[in-house]
């Protein structure tokens, strides 16, 4: 799931665009899933650090698209 949300973020900072169909989606609905279920508290904790992993991942590919978007609209703006 890392090595796809790193490549999937690589993506976005590269084009500025969203994956039509990124592959992390499924990794997370089946952590998802596995987090319905009794579980050992080992389990649990890991499955905590990957989400974390992902919401950090996901919250730097935000911000770097919107940086992005923001220096291109900028570069717009100032060639008016």
């Amino acid at each position: 799931m890392k090595t796809c949300l790193e490549t999937e973020r690589r993506y976005w900072k590269e084009t500025g665009e969203g994956m039509e169909e990124p592959e992390s989606e499924g990794f997370v609905k089946e952590l998802v899933e596995l987090g319905k279920r009794s579980i050992s508290e080992e389990l649990v904790r890991e499955f905590e650090t990957v989400l974390a992993e992902a919401d950090r991942l996901y919250g730097e590919i935000e911000k770097d698209t919107n940086e992005s978007w923001i220096s291109r609209r900028k570069q717009i703006t100032g060639l008016r």
